[in-house]
């Protein structure tokens, strides 16, 4: 700065008109000192506005810097929304499949359980009351209001899972059948679903279960032994064997 003044010192002396007639020298000097006091005043100025400038620029890169920032943060926030309104619009497809679900669904768990209730008088006659005793649960299901349709779907499910296990079920059990009128106590091995035979306990007399007239008849005397057979690895008192059982239309 101390430069910059004797420079313009030396300026203003080089600059001065020589003293007009009739000026004196304290005249003179008070130009002098008014040139000198304006150059630093000037000088004072340039050095604030080089600091002011210096706090500018630096203002000005840290606004670009958070201009980028925020460029980018409002990039990323609009893939987060539409993120957002991806899975809303998900959401809203699922809530009116399930709504079309719900609605297709619990007619044909009706359908379903009224397709069982006329299928089982028409099946062979075995546990009649347990399987009617599941009808009934079912049908107090499907008209239970509190109920929700996946518990619902789950029990008929499961019926329907019990149902065809009996399918690939061989049993034997003890029973007392209607036999020409009279009550009598006799075995009876069924055969999954595919027939039904029974033996009196004194082991003479034999028979099936015929499906056209839904009653029981007699077998001739040949079926015997095969039928006891059949009961004997029933209850695993035999080892297993092939055997040959009147079914369908070996009945005679």
């Amino acid at each position: 700065m101390v430069k910059y003044i004797i420079i313009g010192f030396a300026v203003s002396l080089f600059t001065i008109q020589p003293p007009a007639y009739g000026e004196n020298t304290t005249t003179v000097q008070e130009k002098m000192t008014g040139a000198i006091k304006t150059e630093s005043t000037a000088q004072s100025a340039a050095d604030d506005w080089n600091g002011t400038k210096s706090d500018l620029v630096n203002e000005i890169r840290d606004l670009q810097t958070r201009l980028v920032w925020l460029q980018y943060q409002k990039k990323k926030h609009e893939i987060y929304v539409q993120g957002v309104k991806d899975n809303i619009a998900d959401l809203e497809a699922r809530k009116l499949e399930a709504r079309k679900l719900r609605e297709s669904l619990e007619p044909y768990l009706e359908e379903v359980v009224g397709r069982l209730e006329s299928f089982i008088p028409d099946d062979l006659p075995y546990l009649s009351e347990e399987r009617q005793q599941r009808l009934y649960f079912l049908k107090n299901t499907l008209n239970d209001y509190q109920l929700d349709l996946g518990e619902k779907l789950r029990r008929v499910y499961e019926a329907l899972s019990v149902e065809a296990t009996y399918g690939k079920m061989v049993t034997s059990s003890d029973e007392t059948l209607a036999l020409f009128g009279v009550d009598t106590e006799v075995k009876v091995f069924r055969l999954g679903r595919l027939a039904m035979f029974y033996q009196t306990l004194d082991g003479k007399n034999v028979g099936f279960w015929n499906p056209r007239n839904q009653k029981w008849e007699p077998l001739t005397r040949d079926f015997v032994t095969v039928i006891r057979h059949s009961l004997e690895m029933a209850r695993r008192e035999r080892t297993v064997q092939l055997i040959q059982l009147p079914i369908g239309a070996e009945i005679q």
